[in-house]
C-alpha cells in the first residue's frame, strides 16, 4: 500500500511514461518479498498465477495506475507489451478491463449516459471520450479573421475583421451537455455573434474562408470526421446556431442547393452582451438556450449527434468566451 501511494504520487506529478514502468517493476519487487512461496510458473498444468501475472495483468491495480495517463498514453502502454494488448474471443484485455473499471469508478450518471458504445469501440473509447467531457472546453480551431484574445487561453477569442469562426473539437455523441458562452467585452456591444452546433471535422487551413458555418463557401472547405468513431446521423442539421442579435434560430443541412433556415421559437430574445446557456439533449433531440441564467426555451427539435460547439463574430472586435457548465436541473 506504502508503495503503491509512493508511486501514485510520482505519477501525479513526473513523466507519467517513466514512472508506469516504474512502478510495474517496484510492485513486482514487492509481491515477490511477501509472496516468497508463490509459484514462479504452473506446474504440471497447475492453473496458479504467478506473483508476476498477479502484479502485471491485475486489472483493478492497473485501474488506478492508468487513471493519471492520458487515453493516448494507455494506447501506448497497451501497445507496449502483448499481454497488455492482446484479447481473445472470450476475454478481454488487461488495458482494456482496466479501462472498463476506470470510467465506471470515476464518471457520473450524466457522463455515462453520454458514453455511446458502438459495434468496434472499447472501453478504451469511452476513456478517451470521458476524458474529453472531463476537460474545460476550447476553440480548438480558428477561421477567418478569428484570433485568441491572449495567446495561453484558447476559450476566448476576438475578431479582427467580418466573420470569424472558431470550432471545438469536443465531440457530443449522446447524453446532455451543457455550455456558457459570455458574449462581448464586459457590457459593450462588441458585434453580432452566432453560438451554436455544427458536424465535427477539419477546416481547410489554407482556403480564405470569411463566411459562418452555414453557408456554401464554408462547408465546401470543410471535412467531416467519418472515420473509426463517428457514426451516420439521424438528422439532417448539420449546424445550428442562435444569432445573438435578433435571437432566431438559423440551421442548414449543407444542401448545395438553397439558403439557410430562418426559424422562430417560442421564448426567443436577443442578447448582445452576457451570457448564454446552451444545453444540448441528444436523447431528446433539443436545444435548449438560456439567458444569464434564465431559461428561454427550446430553439431546436430532430437533432441527432454527433455535433460540437462553435461560434462566429460577424463584427470586427467581436468577443466571445465557451466554458463548460452543470447540466441545468429539469
Amino acid at each position: 500500500m506504502v508503495v503503491t501511494v509512493f508511486v501514485v504520487y510520482y505519477l501525479a506529478f513526473s513523466d507519467k511514461s517513466f514512472y508506469i514502468s516504474f512502478f510495474i517493476r517496484l510492485q513486482f519487487t514487492f509481491t515477490k518479498m511477501v509472496h516468497p512461496n508463490k509459484q514462479q510458473n504452473s506446474v504440471n498444468g497447475d492453473s496458479t498465477t504467478t506473483y508476476k501475472e498477479e502484479v502485471l495483468f491485475n486489472s483493478d491495480t492497473l485501474s488506478k495506475v492508468i487513471s493519471y495517463l492520458p487515453s493516448i498514453d494507455l494506447l501506448n502502454l497497451a501497445l507496449t507489451c502483448s499481454r497488455f494488448g492482446i484479447s481473445d474471443d472470450d476475454e478481454q484485455s488487461v488495458i482494456k478491463k482496466s479501462a472498463h473499471i476506470l470510467v465506471q469508478d470515476i464518471a457520473t450518471e450524466e457522463q455515462l449516459a453520454a458514453l455511446p458504445h458502438y459495434n468496434g469501440e472499447s472501453s478504451l473509447a469511452d476513456y478517451h471520450y470521458l476524458q474529453l467531457m472531463r476537460e474545460p472546453l476550447l476553440f480548438d480551431q480558428l477561421v477567418g479573421a478569428a484570433e485568441y484574445v491572449n495567446s495561453g487561453d484558447k476559450s476566448c477569442i476576438a475578431s479582427n475583421r467580418t466573420y470569424s469562426t472558431a470550432i471545438s473539437n469536443n465531440t457530443m455523441r449522446a447524453g446532455k451537455h451543457y455550455v456558457t458562452f459570455s458574449i462581448g467585452a464586459g457590457n459593450a456591444d462588441t458585434g453580432c455573434s452566432s453560438i451554436g452546433v455544427m458536424r465535427p471535422g477539419q477546416v481547410n487551413q489554407g482556403a480564405q474562408i470569411h463566411e459562418s458555418p452555414l453557408c456554401r463557401q464554408f462547408y465546401d472547405n470543410f471535412s467531416r470526421n467519418t472515420g473509426h468513431g463517428e457514426r451516420d446521423s439521424d438528422s439532417n442539421v448539420q449546424c445550428c446556431f442562435y444569432c445573438a442579435g435578433n435571437g432566431h434560430c438559423y440551421s442548414s443541412s449543407w444542401n448545395e442547393s438553397g439558403p439557410p433556415d430562418f426559424d422562430s421559437w417560442d421564448g426567443m430574445e436577443s442578447m448582445w452582451y452576457g451570457e448564454m446557456g446552451m444545453l444540448l439533449d441528444l436523447d431528446e433531440g433539443t436545444l435548449t438556450v438560456y439567458k444569464n441564467g434564465r431559461k428561454l426555451g427550446v430553439m431546436k427539435r430532430g437533432l441527432a449527434g454527433p455535433y460540437c460547439w462553435a461560434a462566429t463574430l460577424q463584427k470586427k472586435g467581436g468577443q466571445v468566451t465557451i466554458k463548460r457548465g452543470a447540466i441545468p436541473p429539469s
